[in-house]
Formats: structure tokens, C-alpha cells, sequence
């Protein structure tokens, strides 16, 4: 998910995670090639490669939510680094926004009905990895019953006064992924073992692990294909304009053609 923060604003979405379920949570902060100063940003180099910038780190973060610890947790880092070519974009962009490494747009992670909340800040190109998001927001016992896990809010502060910020979001549910927990699997090996252990116990157990699998595979599948069509309805825009221009380029010419030949005609005394 992309959220546009411009200057001076405050952006919140909401988390719909299962009560019973816990979830971790990415967020990455990319420049916004839609600036103000438009006419300076065609100039900057990280703009014109912003397509291929853009693309690595979505591919990253998909990377990330997919690849989880013997714990669950997933990494603080990106598993690959930037080729050269999205390297110098990087770079040209900390350039033009003074070298530093802070984005300027802050993070709140908190629920409604309760008065926790965590406060966090974002670097460029830098993934903020918020595991565990029950127990990153702690809640007062008294707190618990009223506080459901699925109300938990995400809202961005931009505290730049000139440049908007675009945050990238990506979430996972513990009970996700490809890698199952080491606790999740013992319960599960303990429901079809005993001295009772029949073969059709031991194909229904195999069974349910191989639906997990297909299930999980396709929620992936889903998060990517909502990916490709947002990149498709970008491309399908640029051409829809190219096409008006070139439709408006062909009537322009058109006329001025036949405008010539009026005038030819008029002059040689043929028309």
C-alpha cells in the first residue's frame, strides 16, 4: 500500500488484523516524484529513474514480509542491496535533500480505546520493521478487554514544509508465510501421535499442512497481483495521454495540409 503524505499533513489508516491474530509491520519512506517545484524535479536524476528506484524497493519489501527468523520476527533489513544504477539515484536524491538520512515523516502506532501509543521516525530507503505489533503497543491490563487488536490505528506526520513523502506499508499476520512456527508444529504433530496413530490420521495431518501451504501461497499471489495492477493502471494512464497527444499532433497536421493545399490550388487557378 502507497500512502501520499504531502507537507505539513497527517495521513492514518486502519489496521484490520483478527483479535486472536498479531501482526508485523513494514513501513518504508520513497521521495514523491510530484513535488512543488516541478520544473526542478525533471532535472534531478533520481526523478528520471525514479521507475526503477521504486520497483527495487517494492520488490524488497515483498521479500521482506515473505522471509521470516526461527522466531517469527521478520528482518530489519532489505535481503538485497540496490544495484548501481538505483545506488546513484539514492544518492543524487540525499544530495538535493540536504544528505540527510531522515525522512522528516513520523510514524504513531496506536488504538483508539487506549491511551498507549508509540511514536516512531523514518529514514530514506530504510525499512521501519515493527514486530509483534501487540506487544510493540503494550496495554494496561485493565486496557485489554476494551482494546481489541484489530483497532489499532497507523497514522504519518509530515514535518516537511516543502516535499512530500510517499510511505510504502506492507503487512503480514503471524499465522502467515511460507516458514510455520516451531510451536505451531509441535501442537499440530502432537494432535497425531499417540499410540491410536492410524494411517488416515497421518493423511488428514498432511493434508492440513498442504492446504496451509496452497492458502498461504495464494494470499501472496493476491498481494502481488494487487502490485501488478496498480504498476499496469500507471502504464495504461501514460498511454492514454501519449495517445491524445498523438491524436492532436495528426489534426494539427492534417489541417495545416489541407490549409497547403487550398492554397496551392487558389494560386495555380484549380480551385
Amino acid at each position: 500500500m502507497l500512502v501520499e503524505v504531502e507537507e505539513n499533513s497527517e495521513r492514518c489508516l486502519r489496521l484490520n488484523i483478527p483479535e486472536e491474530d498479531d501482526a508485523h509491520m513494514v513501513f518504508l519512506a520513497l521521495p514523491s516524484p510530484t513535488n512543488n517545484d516541478e520544473e526542478e524535479n525533471k532535472t534531478q536524476k533520481w526523478v528520471q529513474n525514479y521507475n526503477s528506484l521504486e520497483s527495487h524497493f517494492l520488490g524488497q519489501m515483498q521479500e521482506l514480509t515473505k522471509r521470516k527468523t526461527q522466531t517469527s520476527a521478520l528482518l530489519r533489513k532489505f535481503p538485497v542491496k540496490p544495484s548501481s544504477d538505483v545506488q546513484l539515484s539514492m544518492d543524487n536524491f540525499l544530495e538535493s535533500f540536504d544528505g540527510t538520512l531522515s525522512s522528516g515523516c513520523k510514524v504513531k502506532l496506536s488504538n483508539p480505546k487506549s491511551s498507549t501509543t508509540r511514536n516512531m521516525d523514518t529514514y530514506w530507503f530504510t525499512p521501519l520493521v515493527v514486530n509483534n505489533v501487540r506487544r510493540a503497543i503494550r496495554t494496561r491490563e485493565k486496557e485489554r478487554e476494551k482494546s481489541p487488536l484489530e483497532g489499532y490505528m497507523a497514522c504519518f506526520t509530515n514535518n516537511n514544509d516543502d516535499f512530500t513523502v510517499r510511505i510504502v506499508v506492507d503487512s503480514v499476520l503471524t499465522s502467515d508465510g511460507p516458514d510455520f512456527d516451531d510451536d505451531e508444529n509441535e501442537s499440530e504433530d502432537a494432535n497425531f501421535q499417540g499410540h491410536h496413530l492410524t494411517p488416515l490420521s497421518e493423511q488428514l495431518g498432511q493434508s492440513l499442512t498442504a492446504a496451509h501451504t496452497v492458502i498461504t501461497e495464494m494470499k501472496l499471489m493476491e498481494r502481488r497481483e494487487q502490485r501488478m495492477r496498480m504498476t499496469a493502471d500507471s502504464i495504461n494512464s501514460r498511454v492514454r495521454y501519449f495517445s491524445y497527444i498523438s491524436v492532436g499532433i495528426l489534426l494539427v497536421v492534417t489541417y495545416l495540409q489541407v490549409t497547403y493545399l487550398k492554397r496551392y490550388f487558389r494560386k495555380k487557378k484549380l480551385l
